[in-house]
């Protein structure tokens, strides 16, 4: 049986997404450990303002995220390492000395993890990601920040008011000009190249997002004001917004079937009550994804030279791109 029948049979069989948290993508070989994971993800594509501003954004971030899942997110990567280290308390001091270490100019990145034992040998993809690049002054390149969450807590509460509260206060701090945030792949750190083994889930199931960030910032370049996709979360600046008409019109398109969240600096578009997978081979498009896709089509990116995530060798790289980022319409 293929991954993608396993994960649908699974879903539907324990009669919840809670399951998502236990299951993984496997390689060719099982015993290599895990390709992908499942879960919750969010990326922000930040607009280019003064850098000394947008690293402050980028720590008010990073502190967030780890207080609000502050019993799992216990990694931290430091400059120019590979290896994450353990830290209990003192967050904001090591990134502010790692500050003092580099011009503002020069730009910042690192990244914050949290693993869980889902009983994989040689599991390095971890559920509980966060990631941050503020790009050096003299990059034109989108910033961004992304994140990844298990699709339940411990008590098999799932994560979807608190990843909605939490892009609310995100967006408040990194003012983003767009982004997206729902079901997500989780791949380990520097491994996004393994959506050639999750291709076929991303086509059976359109709810999922890829979230990585470097891939689309490469390829939108200059182009500060186009989207990448729609998910269950769409985030949008306000000149998005009054591009398409304004926040009156958007209310009158899009709800009740949608709810519009309003923040100081943009909306949140929230496709529904909760995130869904949805499911081409049952042609389950979920509508209100169909919905956001449709009203924002012309202020989506499609003007790709290359690809936004690795594909098998026989399948066209920007065909891929374009057909999976049109996959609501």
């Amino acid at each position: 049986m293929k991954p993608e029948e396993v994960i649908a049979d699974l879903v539907l069989s324990h009669g919840g997404l809670c399951v998502l948290d236990k299951l993984h993508l496997p390689y060719d070989r099982a015993s290599a450990g895990p390709a992908a994971k499942f879960g919750l993800g969010c990326e922000l594509y930040l607009p280019n303002v003064d850098r000394s501003i947008q690293r402050e954004q980028a720590l008010q971030f990073l502190l967030d995220f780890q207080r609000t899942f502050s019993g799992r997110v216990n990694e931290f990567l430091p400059t120019d390492s590979r290896r994450a280290v353990k830290f209990a308390g003192g967050l904001e001091s090591r990134i502010r000395a790692e500050y003092d270490q580099q011009p503002v100019e020069s730009g910042y990145s690192t990244s914050l993890f949290g693993a869980i034992d889902i009983g994989v040998s040689k599991d390095d993809a971890k559920p509980f990601q966060a990631h941050v690049l503020v790009r050096r002054a003299a990059e034109s390149q989108l910033s961004f920040v992304t994140t990844n969450m298990q699709v339940c807590d411990a008590l098999d509460e799932p994560h979807f008011g608190t990843l909605l509260n939490a892009v609310l206060r995100w967006c408040e701090i990194v003012q983003p000009v767009h982004g997206t945030a729902g079901f997500a792949l989780i791949f380990a750190s520097g491994m996004s190249q393994n959506t050639k083994y999750a291709l076929h889930l991303m086509k059976r199931f359109p709810g999922f997002d890829f979230i990585e960030g470097i891939a689309f910032s490469r390829e939108a370049g200059t182009v500060h004001n186009r989207i990448k996709c729609v998910s269950w979360l769409t985030i949008l600046r306000n000149d998005l917004v009054l591009e398409l008409g304004g926040v009156d019109s958007m209310r009158a398109a899009l709800e009740p079937v949608c709810k519009i969240h309003e923040y100081a600096g943009g909306v949140v578009i929230q496709a529904g009550e909760a995130p869904q997978l949805g499911d081409t081979y049952r042609k389950d498009i979920p509508e209100a994804y169909r919905l956001v896709a449709r009203y924002t089509k012309n202020i989506r990116f499609e003007a790709y030279q290359s690809r936004l995530f690795r594909v098998p060798e026989d399948l066209d790289k920007k065909e891929e791109t374009l057909a999976w980022i049109r996959r609501f319409d």
